[in-house]
């Protein structure tokens, strides 16, 4: 190990046993288990569901695609349950806003579905960007919302 690391490594075991633990913090977007086969194989269903369901203007539909424990990440604001996300993202900038979702590509990134976008609202304002969905157990887990 180089000194650097020794000393970054010694410090966060530092950092960790002042805070009362040494097992590093696990962070929302980490993933311990790897993605089952049955996720992989409904995480594009599952992402199309939230598309139609939000294109529809079906904010139930929508949050059934959700865990209730699910986070969202959009752009750095943080949604961390099924009813902030709906309550405080997506009901008032989708589902209020009429917006609807043209999806531009799709790919898959690790464990995560990519889906691309371009989103346009009632009144023609457009926007580029993609979701990074973590499905597990049928539903989605996580999100993590980015421009392009």
């Amino acid at each position: 190990m180089r000194t650097h690391q020794r000393v970054t490594a010694a410090a966060l075991l530092l950092l960790a046993t002042a805070c009362g633990t040494t097992e590093p913090a696990a962070t929302p977007t980490t993933t311990t288990a790897a993605l089952s086969e049955a996720d992989r194989t409904a995480a594009p269903e599952l992402a199309q569901r939230f598309v139609d369901a939000a294109n529809a203007g079906d904010s139930a539909a929508v949050a059934a695609t959700f865990a209730e424990d699910a986070r969202f990440d959009s752009v750095g604001r943080i949604y961390p349950s099924r009813r902030d996300i709906m309550d405080r993202f997506l009901d008032p900038e989708v589902i209020d806003a009429g917006g609807r979702y043209e999806v531009t590509g799709t790919r898959w990134n690790g464990d995560r579905y990519r889906v691309d976008y371009t989103f346009t609202t009632r009144g023609g304002a457009r926007e580029v960007f993609h979701y990074e969905f973590l499905v597990r157990d049928g539903l989605i887990r996580d999100v993590i919302g980015r421009y392009n």
